[in-house]
């Protein structure tokens, strides 16, 4: 009995003893992922357990952002989430970064060390010079789910923007809890913009300094939907900005759109010289031009054929081109320096033009002109001559003068002169000139194979299906493109092809084409069938939702025509032919006919859409019309064997 009570007194013992770590991390469990609601975890690769944001200004100079942020990675399409850059320059001082990880059941498994948090310069992330530099931790965790800890605090030397508030980091993502606080002077107020945030933000004062407080929980993850119009039109957001600001001793305003634009302008003032030499050399070049435009293109292929494109992330926070001395020295700069230097070579001839700021990319629009903030991400040049504006690209070496394209137009633009900035508008291209006219002839074969000649002209926004053709004089490139990208047939074999490019304003260029094709028309029996229209057919129809979210986006109009000729074997005669078809809706317009000429058949489509944007409630019809193309254009050609 005494031997039976010492074992159990042991046994207990043991227990307690193999029980005590447990225990003992019970208070450092933390976010655990069995405590993520459902709903949080349906379409989400990841979940925001928490981002907390204090945001501090001490004076137009100085202040400082706190932040801690926890992500639940749930599986390996998420791990994009769990790896974030923290930036720091000579405007930016990141003072401490602190990184633990847990795993699923919230325990702590790792405290990163400094010595793995790996430190980049941006300009090794591509042929970019600058002072800017990253931290960045790259999780080599992969058990599922597991959660990071982020807990940053950053200085600032002067901002003329202030980090601003945003519940979604992207799409799949779902959000268990997002904050930010605000801290001002008691004198000064918060510039904001509330977009899709309807809940209330707190605000009090004590201790001589003035609070901001707002806050959102439990935001299901979003998902992408076709032709939709981003992330950003259902994101929970708020914008801030000061009034008045300070970066390295140049003060500026953000009151108006005017104040924005002197500001920039004081950060190019004296950096419009162009050596005396050079300057000659531009005279002397202009000199047989009989109109402005003819100055402006002529230095513009100047310019190309002299520059590169480098990023630069130096001088005032990256806002501050080089000197166009230097550009004409060096022969590179970034999209601020080389238009900076095609002003400067301009204003030589006595063509004024105004240095510009665009978002440029996928949304074609900051949207939010009632408020002046920094929106911009890239630098043209606008330059009005006489009943004309030319839009200027200067990055790029193979441009077309004159032409913007899908990077950069349509959409506002902060246009700097001598009086400040004004809002302008960049071009919107027309469906007349956003085009893609094919014409074709198959010879089809008994065996179902075919002889093709195809011609393509693309021209305007079209112009740009092709563009890895015109960015590359490799053969063996461009035919890859060809190959696998560009013609939609499954089994080809080109012979021959040629390029012609047009680089004008509206810039054009025509594709020939010479292929063998296997199998384009399939064989059952004694009867051919053959697709009318397998090169620029329409097959794609955007799936069904329980609710669609977001609004219809047509972002550009354009208009396809195709006109195909089929020769077809003398041996068989044609047993089905698809009827004429027209399909108009405010989606589209199509038109598809077909005539017969002995043994050709004559095969003409036309296939238009208007830029515009159209109520997400109406999503079912426009599946219906999608569906409506997708079956139109997938008839074929029956052809049965004479006997």
């Amino acid at each position: 009995m005494k031997l039976m009570k010492q074992i159990t007194l042991l046994g207990l013992l043991s227990c307690l003893l193999f029980l005590t770590p447990a225990f003992a991390k019970k208070e450092s469990i933390k976010y655990p992922a069995f405590t993520i609601p459902t709903e949080l975890k349906k379409n989400a690769n990841a979940v925001v357990r928490l981002d907390q944001a204090e945001f501090t200004v001490y004076s137009p100079k100085n202040s400082s952002l706190k932040q801690k942020m926890v992500i639940t990675i749930l599986n390996k399409k998420g791990e994009s989430y769990a790896s974030i850059p923290f930036g720091y320059s000579k405007f930016m001082t990141l003072e401490s970064l602190k990184i633990t990880i847990y795993n699923s059941s919230g325990i702590q498994i790792k405290k990163v060390k400094d010595s793995e948090i790996k430190d980049y310069s941006y300009s090794s992330a591509g042929e970019l010079i600058g002072d800017s530099r990253y931290k960045i931790y790259e999780s080599l965790q992969k058990q599922y789910p597991y959660t990071i800890e982020y807990e940053s605090e950053s200085n600032y030397k002067g901002l003329f923007v202030y980090p601003s508030w945003r519940a979604y980091p992207g799409y799949l993502v779902s959000i268990e809890n997002s904050s930010m606080k605000v801290i001002l002077p008691e004198e000064e107020n918060l510039r904001y913009k509330c977009i899709n945030y309807t809940d209330s933000i707190s605000t009090c004062t004590e201790n001589h300094v003035k609070i901001y407080q707002w806050g959102i929980d439990s935001l299901p993850a979003l998902k992408r939907e076709p032709y939709s119009t981003g992330v950003l039109s259902q994101a929970p957001q708020i914008l801030l900005a000061p009034l008045n600001f300070e970066m390295d001793n140049y003060p500026g305003s953000l009151e108006s759109w005017n104040s924005l634009g002197k500001w920039f302008a004081s950060l190019n003032k004296g950096r419009d010289q162009i050596p005396t030499d050079e300057q000659a050399h531009i005279i002397e070049l202009t000199k047989d031009c009989q109109t402005d435009t003819e100055k402006v293109k002529a230095l513009y292929e100047y310019m190309q054929s002299k520059t590169r494109y480098i990023g630069i992330q130096l001088g005032i926070g990256g806002n501050q081109p080089f000197p166009a001395e230097m550009v004409s020295e060096k022969a590179y700069g970034d999209c601020k320096a080389l238009s900076n230097y095609m002003k400067s070579l301009l204003k030589v001839v006595n063509i004024p033009s105004n240095y510009t700021l665009v978002r440029a990319g996928e949304s074609n629009s900051f949207q939010h002109i009632d408020f002046v903030h920094d929106y911009f991400n890239h630098v043209i040049l606008r330059v009005p001559i006489q009943n004309d504006t030319i839009w200027l690209e200067c990055t790029s070496q193979k441009m077309p003068f004159g032409y913007l394209g899908t990077f950069t137009d349509d959409r506002d633009v902060l246009c700097v002169n001598n009086e400040g900035g004004e809002l302008c508008h960049t071009p919107i291209y027309s469906m007349e000139e956003n085009q893609q006219i094919q014409t074709g002839t198959f010879t089809i074969q008994t065996n179902g194979n075919a002889k093709a000649q195809i011609t393509t002209q693309f021209s305007g926004i079209q112009y740009e299906n092709i563009e890895t053709l015109y960015s590359t004089s490799s053969a063996e490139e461009q035919k890859k493109f060809l190959y696998e990208e560009h013609i939609n047939l499954p089994d080809f074999t080109i012979n021959d092809y040629s390029l012609e490019e047009n680089k004008s304003r509206i810039p054009s260029s025509v594709l020939k084409l010479d292929l063998d094709v296997r199998n384009y028309a399939s064989q059952t029996g004694d009867r051919l069938f053959i697709p009318l229209n397998q090169i620029n057919r329409i097959s794609y129809v955007p799936k069904k939702l329980k609710k669609r979210l977001t609004d219809i986006r047509y972002a550009r109009s354009m208009e396809d025509r195709d006109s195909i000729c089929f020769i077809l074997p003398k041996d068989y005669k044609i047993e089905s032919i698809p009827k004429k078809k027209i399909i108009e809706s405010d989606f589209g317009y199509y038109q598809r006919t077909i005539e017969v000429l002995d043994n050709k058949v004559y095969y003409t489509r036309i296939y238009r859409k208007h830029k515009n944007t159209f109520k997400a409630s109406r999503y079912e019809e426009f599946r219906t019309f999608r569906k409506e193309l997708e079956k139109a254009d997938k008839l074929r050609l029956v052809l049965k064997k004479i006997t």
